[in-house]
């Protein structure tokens, strides 16, 4: 009776693992073929295999094993599933534990992280205007306004690319502090005389690597590029444009200063993400027209008065919300992260692979970039930025990761100069890591920004000279 009882445990134990198998296969299909309408097999062909595999093998465990064999086996896979769920939460818990000085003192990488510090970027906002009576913003990128906008009527056609003007912005932290420049006139990361120069040698187009997440100022690539080349260069970086705001930012600020060389940085990793959102965006699309501005060079005023207004919103709601229900969204959505074991799957590369295409949009905007910057004579370069995933994933050498080979044949095609980052620059480098803050972070330390810079201005005066 107890062996009968005892077998039929064990059954149950293992028609549930093949009920969560089928209930994963059956998830599987549905977002493979009714999200993602069948396009994205070759993402999801390894978790068909995966979870049809374990279905099979769990019924012929059932069908085919003792008693005493199915128990070992679910004693293994019971263990392997701790196991499994047990590096998930402490992996996805690891920004608290290294609270614990205890954990600190255990592991150098975690007590490095701790020692950058805990202060949030509002903590250091109202330090400033208190101990120093500065005028002080967060930075605001761009593509706060693809889904909304904070607007009075008498702006509402307004999207803002740079941040509030002249005024001391607080950036980014990935390292000990964080990086706080004072904006220029049109709200970008560069000194305000930089826009006096009549001539304007270097101007660079991108995301938060043009920015100069998260370093000082004469530490990012425009400043280094001053530095070492003498010349005048402006950044019109903001941390998460993509191809189309960063056209809209060189339509709108490029033509008035004519700069000989554009530098246009492209980051493998998301770029083309942002595209898919900005493409959405109406407004924005009217940058491909060839004659569509909205003079943003004339309405910095106006352009810091909705700046402002968002801030102002922004800071009073964060003063007026409980932490109630964020803690219970928050709470609901680490579950959901840790259920899903989304850190495992990250390292062992199963999370990656959805493959979007290359909108023909892309082109489109290479094409129209290219052809505004030649009316005056200009250079376009494109500088490929690789992902720091690619060195620490063994991926130096895929050139299909992240649609490399597929974005290098494009820009070729159309004639603009390249500077391969990951070619020219990281797969020489015995530890390519080691450029990247702390060795940490997605961004480039000081040294990372300085080298490259280097390589940059090293092959483009090559270029000029074999041209």
């Amino acid at each position: 009776m107890k062996d009968s009882i005892r077998l039929n445990f064990i059954n149950t134990i293992i028609y549930f693992y093949i009920s969560i198998f089928i209930f994963l296969l059956l998830y599987t299909f549905y977002r493979a073929e009714i999200i993602h309408g069948g396009n994205q097999l070759l993402y999801y062909y390894k978790y068909y295999l995966i979870f049809i595999f374990f279905i099979i093998l769990w019924f012929l465990i059932l069908f085919f094993l003792n008693k005493k064999n199915k128990s070992i086996l679910i004693i293994i896979a019971s263990t392997l599933f701790f196991l499994l769920y047990f590096y998930e939460t402490i992996n996805f818990y690891s920004s608290t534990l290294l609270k614990i000085s205890f954990i600190k003192s255990l592991n150098k990488e975690a007590l490095k992280k701790s020692q950058l510090g805990e202060k949030s970027k509002q903590d250091i906002i109202n330090e400033l205007k208190t101990s120093k009576g500065l005028d002080v913003v967060p930075t605001i990128f761009p593509k706060i306004f693809l889904k909304k906008n904070i607007i009075d009527s008498s702006d509402k056609n307004i999207f803002p690319l740079g941040g509030v003007s002249n005024t001391t912005t607080v950036f980014c932290k990935e390292g000990k502090e964080y990086s706080i420049y004072m904006s220029d006139r049109y709200g970008f990361n560069n000194p305000d005389n930089e826009w006096n120069n009549n001539e304007i040698v270097w101007l660079l187009i991108g995301d938060s690597f043009a920015q100069g997440s998260c370093v000082k100022q004469d530490e990012n690539f425009a400043g280094q590029i001053r530095l070492i080349t003498k010349e005048s260069a402006i950044s019109l970086g903001m941390s998460g444009n993509g191809p189309l705001i960063e056209l809209a930012s060189l339509k709108e600020y490029g033509y008035k200063k004519k700069p000989k060389i554009v530098l246009w940085f492209y980051f493998e990793r998301n770029d083309l993400d942002d595209l898919r959102f900005e493409k959405h965006n109406s407004f924005l699309l009217q940058y491909l027209n060839k004659d569509f501005s909205q003079n943003l060079y004339e309405k910095q005023k106006v352009i810091d008065k909705k700046l402002k207004q968002h801030i102002q919103i922004a800071e009073s709601k964060l003063e007026q919300e409980t932490t109630e229900t964020d803690e219970y969204k928050d709470k609901f959505l680490s579950i959901k992260k840790i259920i899903r074991l989304q850190i495992v799957r990250d390292k062992m590369a199963l999370d990656r692979g959805l493959d979007y295409g290359i909108d023909p949009l892309f082109k489109k905007i290479m094409i129209d970039a290219k052809k505004f910057v030649n009316q005056w004579n200009g250079e376009l370069y494109f500088i490929y930025l690789p992902d720091k995933e690619r060195y620490s994933n063994n991926k130096i050498k895929d050139d299909k990761y992240l649609n490399r080979s597929k974005i290098i044949n494009i820009i070729k095609k159309l004639n603009i100069p390249i500077i391969d980052i990951h070619k020219e620059f990281f797969i020489k480098e015995k530890d390519p890591v080691s450029f990247f803050a702390y060795r940490i972070f997605g961004h480039y330390s000081p040294d990372g920004y300085h080298e490259i810079s280097k390589v940059i201005i090293k092959k483009i005066k090559e270029e000029r000279l074999n041209n």
